[in-house]
């Protein structure tokens, strides 16, 4: 994932990861956190990720809230395993994480960048 936020980051987009967190911060308030303050979310699904009940946290609060949402699906992603609410979002594939960090960066160019 460092890659991916590397190359955001790099492309001008204030992204907030779970790499972000300091030892003994309360991740799930810091998550709520980045939640309520971004603008899009941005889901990097593999097939552990669509498993997870943070994964449909995250989905949500973003639908909640009206948010731009951006499904990413790295090489060996199955379109066919994609949980049914994110197949109506226009999803990202790419070959590797750096280049997924840079065509979510060139998307969201001067929209949601520092």
């Amino acid at each position: 994932m460092s890659e991916f936020a590397a190359a955001l980051r790099a492309g001008g987009v204030k992204a907030w990861f779970d790499e972000d967190l300091a030892p003994g911060e309360r991740w799930q308030d810091k998550l709520q956190e980045a939640l309520r303050e971004s603008r899009a979310l941005i889901i990097v699904l593999s097939p552990n990720s669509i498993h997870s009940p943070w994964m449909f946290f995250e989905l949500g609060a973003a639908v909640a809230d009206d948010k731009r949402i951006i499904p990413v699906l790295l090489d060996d992603m199955d379109w066919n395993l994609v949980p049914t609410p994110l197949r109506k979002f226009h999803a990202l594939r790419e070959q590797s994480p750096r280049e997924a960090g840079n065509k979510v960066a060139e998307a969201l160019e001067g929209t949601f960048t520092n």
